[in-house]
């Protein structure tokens, strides 16, 4: 075995967890030519993020594996060919069912992945170690994957976790205990503690996790933080670095040259609509809004001629009015699926309607465009808050259900007043403090340039 670097990197495949890890691979692969990279996720998630047809243009320190997709140990036949479909909705982003995927399905098959997570992962990370002839010297996860930790444990090596959410989510789960406590004397703390769904196994995973893990990778920026909150995260690990969100890209998109690069036509369709006029609709690829509100935001949308693009499923469109697409003609354009960072940094895009996801709250801030936040679980919920009353870059829904009148409100508010004037002053703002960052002696730079070193010497 050679004793030159060989880093295992090990994906979450679920919701937007991937895709974060996989970029910052790239980087980092670009970065340390001479360090081995080793890639772990299941074969659907991989196929999205490294299509075969691609995968020759992949750095060449860059080795991507196939795992077992976590169905418990014994189930075969019918259960186990429905739990590999639905497993595959959840890697593919599509709604399960074709109905959205409930939060607790949704747990369920993370549970079932979980359960023999450690023995797929050190199945797969012991044929790549043969195939490298490298041992791997250290271990870099998904901060959910905890088994990953037991696996470093076993290997000797030291545990990098990639935590996805928000710092403020991070926070919540670390003092969870603390927010408990005070529940009982403010319903705000309360909801705090709800927010950050820190249940008994969310407990259990910090108390594992804190004196383990060798650094903390943030999926984010210093600068779009509050100070305090940095601080103390700081000081409960021993090492903490944020390296910006790696989804994100501050650089302007390239010209387009094919229809290949906007096959559902948005790009072009935003060339025909006024500047900073288009409201850009999408939850993300698994929070569904209830038929009820799918109705009440199209009734909104028509109601005050808001030329608007829509990322949908297209079994979901049945909810709509009848004859709404009709009657907005080339107003409104419905696609199922859109280049939201692209969509996000056009011109015409005046407002985004999200769920809030972190990734969709970044590319709306790289492309300097104001929010109407309609978050559904997890951190949606803390990251509506850091949009509305920490960057005050954006609205929530009237009453946290989308209706005609509450939406009519916050399309006016965001794009035809001064509040709105002023949000989109404030996204522009804080877009340029990120730009600085990611530059030349920014905190990014210098906090990856950390990571390099940890895991290349």
């Amino acid at each position: 075995m050679s004793s030159e670097k060989h880093v295992a990197v090990l994906a979450f495949p679920f919701g937007c967890h991937p895709l974060p890890l996989a970029n910052l691979l790239r980087k980092l692969a670009e970065t340390v030519t001479n360090v081995h990279f080793s890639f772990f996720s299941t074969a659907t998630s991989n196929r999205d993020l490294f299509p075969p047809s691609s995968r020759a243009e992949l750095p060449p320190n860059i080795k991507v594996y196939d795992i077992d997709n976590g169905l418990p140990a014994g189930h075969h036949g019918e259960r186990k060919e429905k739990l590999v479909e639905q497993m595959d909705d959840i890697d593919n982003g599509l709604p399960a069912g074709h109905h959205g995927v409930r939060k607790e399905k949704l747990e369920e098959q993370m549970d079932a992945f979980l359960m023999q997570a450690q023995k797929s992962y050190q199945a797969a990370i012991d044929a790549a170690e043969r195939d490298a002839r490298k041992k791997v010297s250290c271990l870099f996860s998904d901060a959910f994957l905890l088994p990953a930790g037991e696996i470093a444990v076993e290997m000797h090596v030291p545990w990098v976790t990639f935590w996805v959410p928000s710092p403020c989510f991070l926070s919540a789960y670390v003092h969870a205990e603390v927010l408990r406590e005070l529940y009982h004397k403010t319903s705000c703390a309360g909801m705090a503690v709800a927010e950050a769904e820190t249940d008994d196994k969310a407990l259990e995973m910090f108390r594992h996790m804190l004196p383990c893990v060798a650094a903390v990778i943030m999926n984010s920026y210093v600068e779009a933080n509050p100070a305090p909150l940095i601080a103390d995260l700081k000081s409960k690990f021993k090492i903490l670095l944020l390296v910006g969100c790696s989804t994100v890209s501050f650089s302007p998109p390239p010209v387009l040259t094919s229809s290949d690069s906007d096959p559902t036509g948005c790009l072009m369709w935003l060339d025909t609509k006024d500047p900073r006029t288009v409201a850009y609709v999408c939850f993300g690829t698994v929070a569904v809004p209830s038929p009820t509100e799918l109705s009440s935001l199209a009734e909104a949308l028509e109601f005050t001629g808001t030329p608007f693009l829509w990322s949908m499923k297209e079994h979901m469109m049945v909810h709509l009015p009848e004859g709404f697409l009709e009657r907005m003609g080339q107003r409104g354009k419905i696609v199922s699926w859109a280049p939201q960072s692209r969509v996000l940094s056009h011109p015409a895009c005046g407002v985004h309607v999200t769920h809030c996801g972190y990734n969709s709250v970044f590319e709306s801030v790289a492309g300097g465009v104001p929010m109407i936040c309609k978050p559904f679980w997890t951190d949606n919920m803390m990251n509506g808050r850091l949009v509305k009353e920490w960057w005050k870059i954006g609205v929530g829904v009237e009453g946290g259900t989308i209706t005609k009148s509450g939406m009519v409100k916050a399309l006016e508010v965001v794009l035809r007043s001064e509040d709105g004037k002023e949000m989109r002053k404030k996204a522009g703002e804080l877009r340029e403090r990120l730009v600085d960052a990611s530059g030349p002696g920014g905190s990014v730079r210098a906090d990856f340039k950390s990571l390099v070193e940890f895991i290349s010497t």
